[in-house]
């Protein structure tokens, strides 16, 4: 699956002459048929959300260092879950490979390929599962996607950019952006019930126009990392643009109204799917290798399913405060959104 990857990991090129499409199809084939044989090939839960679980695959004659066929990826499945109804996995993949691979890049999307899996391998997997709830895997469509996870030589950082452009629908004379509005209100929830939270950090440091405001923000995302660590990171994002493009298609495709008016129109709905998608970054040790930088969970939005959520979410952002830091809560809630910063004399 590495050739599959490196290969679905370049910019889109007709007549690609490195595509040998006869040869990726008959891996995919084969693999698909280990995946379907768990007397070839182990499962490792790795996580799930609410529509998806994860889990690391390689090839039982191997070693614990190697994966066979499988090394670099992971199987994603969906589970079925009562009262959640997202996309199939064949109208995910159609919108990964026709709609954001062609506005974002498919070199910046961390890559992946339909499969199937039987009823079997389905019992197998739900019985590897960590998570006690009533949602279940079924046979079906699955995907094979890239493990963009730790390994040796490597520093990773996940994180999701969200919205990197104020609102349109923002409180007039707001103070906080909608990701540090919304965690604002998350946060009031958590200290409520008695947990400890952290200072959001704001996205819009991330596309600032002043660099010491995005190293600011690359520091606090990646705490651990060395100040030559960040410095390459700040140069990876400006050599790529790839959180550029991320703001480009997020306010194009939400102009104005579109989250009230217009909910099912595919460029908001791919500006909620950009909103939303996590960020892999990995920095090798050597210093004369380039980052990677890549997008995932860039999947279509069930609109029909989310828009109550979304626009219910919206009005209790504006209509108790916390776009403008007059919430009524107590104890206050902290933030540090770049809209509340001082402006320069």
């Amino acid at each position: 699956m590495e050739a599959i990857w490196r290969r679905r990991s370049r910019s889109i090129v007709r007549n690609d002459p490195f595509c040998n499409g006869e040869l990726e199809a008959n891996t995919l084939r084969e693999c698909e048929e280990l995946v379907n044989n768990p007397r070839c090939v182990n499962f490792k839960y790795v996580a799930e959300g609410r529509a998806n679980v994860v889990f690391s695959i390689w090839e039982s004659g191997d070693s614990g260092a190697r994966k066979g066929r499988f090394e670099g990826t992971l199987l994603r499945v969906p589970k079925a879950t009562v009262g959640v109804t997202p996309c199939d996995y064949e109208t995910l993949q159609d919108f990964h490979e026709h709609q954001v691979e062609d506005r974002v890049g498919r070199q910046y999307l961390v890559p992946q390929a339909l499969i199937q899996i039987s009823k079997e391998v389905a019992q197998v997997l739900h019985k590897k599962r960590n998570k006690a709830d009533e949602s279940k895997i079924q046979a079906g469509y699955a995907m094979l996607i890239q493990d963009m996870s730790a390994s040796p030589g490597y520093s990773v950082l996940e994180f999701k950019p969200k919205w990197l452009a104020q609102s349109p629908l923002a409180s007039p004379g707001a103070k906080r952006c909608r990701t540090c509005a919304r965690e604002a209100f998350r946060n009031h929830q958590k200290q409520a019930e008695g947990h400890a939270v952290s200072v959001p950090i704001c996205p819009l440091g991330l596309v600032h126009e002043d660099p010491e405001v995005v190293m600011d923000t690359i520091r606090r995302l990646a705490p651990k990392w060395t100040d030559q660590g960040h410095k390459r990171l700040f140069n990876a994002f400006n050599k790529s643009g790839i959180l550029e493009k991320l703001l480009e298609l997020q306010t194009k495709g939400d102009p104005d109204r579109a989250l009230l008016d217009d909910p099912s129109d595919s460029d908001f709905g791919l500006a909620m799917t950009l909103r939303d998608c996590s960020c892999y970054v990995r920095m090798p040790d050597d210093v004369n290798q380039d980052l990677e930088i890549k997008l995932a969970d860039v999947d279509k939005k069930n609109w029909e399913e989310k828009q109550t959520y979304w626009q219910e979410t919206h009005w209790n952002l504006v209509d108790n405060g916390w776009y403008t830091c007059e919430e009524q809560v107590n104890p206050p809630v902290e933030t540090a959104c770049v809209l509340s910063r001082p402006t320069p004399a």
